[in-house]
């Protein structure tokens, strides 16, 4: 009897079984082809390892950004400081050689160098918003260049600021290691971020406000980036409080009141309508003084001619030497009235705007809070002599300030509160006047000027979109 034949095409098997069966050969063979393109043992452990790199590229830019800050300090800040303490100890004509010959000679080697390596010229805030839009990223470590100049100028009593080379220090080691990690592209530009955040964070002791500046000026956006960005703030800001303590710079000598209702009523408003056109007429100082000495001299002239002339002020208001963050801390503790102040705002001015127009490199933020100290100096003053009862202490508006010209002149509104606030510890007394002066002032001065002190068109409605 013939064998029977078991290759009928399943007609013994009832139909879902048979269905089950022809998909199972269909996943089988999916899972073949999947196995022999090595895709299911690569897909997930390649994805983790990408994540796990990009988590120790930012914890190693907030470190490597905490460490370079402390360093800066050290190099710069320490120094300009010392010049400063010194002249201020000493009457006109005693501190006549040091402050003609520091800024004179420092500065005529300084624009040797710069004018020798055109690239150093490079650098500050700008040059990391152009980073982020224009090159993914990518920042050549040649800026070093650029962040030690800029330390010299300061040192040597230019009127210049610390953070902005930070800031470029920050984001230039975040992008030195996101390329040597191999991080992705898109991740590169988010580790830059988190090393301007270190950066900012470590320079003024204020990791919100560091993360915040990054949300306003470098194209930072609220998703799942911002916590790498907050991580690296709060690294960075560790190891810098860590190795120079964690004191806060402008602290009030005795603990300010809040201001009353009628005076957040009736006075902060004023306070921030004012500081709109007072911004305004530095940025168009700032701005006339680049052609003031003529572009045809040599570089090397025209920046040892702006050290000589910051000298020159020097002589009688060394206030305006280096970042004059002493000045402020003079200003909180009463010792300043209100003629000085006036004049000192003028003169801030006038010292920075000569060391830029000059063609000195170094950073700006400094300035800019100086400038807003002596403005809020001058306005509590004069509110305090008018009506004593509403001002009781006009040193709280040395710090409203500060935030009102941050916000008019940077466009650093929320970023300059809470960096102000962090580094005064004065949360109650700045917060509500603080949102109403401050947002007053970045309102109007948009009608007035579109554009920052840094050059950067960081209005939403008008700024590129970030990547």
């Amino acid at each position: 009897m013939p064998r029977k034949s078991f290759s009928a095409p399943h007609a013994s098997f009832p139909e879902p079984l048979v269905q089950w069966r022809l998909g199972s050969r269909d996943f089988v063979r999916a899972v073949a082809r999947l196995v022999s393109e090595r895709r299911i043992d690569q897909v997930a452990p390649d994805r983790f390892r990408q994540n796990t790199k990009l988590v120790l590229a930012i914890l190693g830019t907030g470190l490597v950004a905490g460490l370079g800050s402390v360093g800066f300090h050290y190099f710069a800040d320490s120094l300009g400081e010392h010049l400063f303490f010194w002249s201020q100890s000493h009457g006109p004509l005693a501190r006549l050689p040091v402050v003609i010959l520091a800024p004179t000679i420092g500065l005529c080697l300084i624009g040797t160098i710069l004018q020798l390596m055109p690239e150093s010229r490079v650098g500050g805030v700008k040059e990391v918003f152009e980073a982020l839009e224009q090159s993914g990223g990518i920042i050549p470590l040649r800026r070093l260049f650029n962040i030690v100049l800029s330390g010299l100028v300061l040192a040597c009593g230019g009127s210049v600021g610390p953070e902005g080379p930070m800031i470029q220090l920050g984001a230039l080691i975040g992008s030195t290691i996101g390329q040597r990690a191999r991080i992705e592209k898109r991740h590169v530009e988010l580790i830059v971020q988190a090393g301007a955040a270190a950066g900012i964070s470590a320079a003024f002791r204020s990791p919100a406000g560091g993360v915040l500046m990054v949300l306003e000026l470098f194209g930072a956006r609220f998703d799942r980036g911002l916590a790498a960005i907050g991580i690296a703030a709060v690294v960075g800001f560790t190891i810098r409080t860590a190795i120079l303590g964690d004191a806060l710079p402008f602290r009030p000598s005795v603990p300010l009141l809040s201001l009353p209702a009628a005076a957040l009523v009736l006075l902060i408003p004023i306070m921030g309508l004012l500081a709109a056109p007072v911004g305004h007429l530095f940025i168009s100082m700032f701005n006339r003084f680049k052609t003031i000495l003529p572009l045809r001299w040599p570089l090397m002239i025209r920046v040892t001619l702006g050290g000589l002339m910051v000298g020159v002020i020097a002589i009688w208001f060394p206030e305006v030497l280096s970042a004059g963050y002493p000045v402020i801390e003079h200003g909180l503790r009463g010792g300043i009235g209100f003629e000085l102040f006036v004049i000192l705002l003028l003169l801030k001015m006038l010292a920075t705007s000569i060391s830029f127009g000059s063609g000195a490199v170094g950073g700006l933020i400094a300035p800019t809070l100086v400038i807003g100290a002596m403005y809020g100096g001058a306005l509590g003053y004069a509110f305090h002599r008018l009506t004593p009862s509403l001002v009781p202490q006009p040193e709280v508006f040395v710090l409203l300030g500060m935030i009102v010209m941050f916000g008019s002149i940077a466009k650093g509104y929320w970023s300059g509160l809470l960096m102000v606030a962090d580094m005064s510890g004065c949360y109650h007394q700045l917060l509500l006047p603080g949102v109403i002066a401050g947002g007053i002032s970045f309102l109007v001065s948009w009608e007035i000027h579109d554009q920052s002190i840094f050059g950067l068109p960081i209005d939403p409605a008008r700024a590129p979109q970030s990547h």
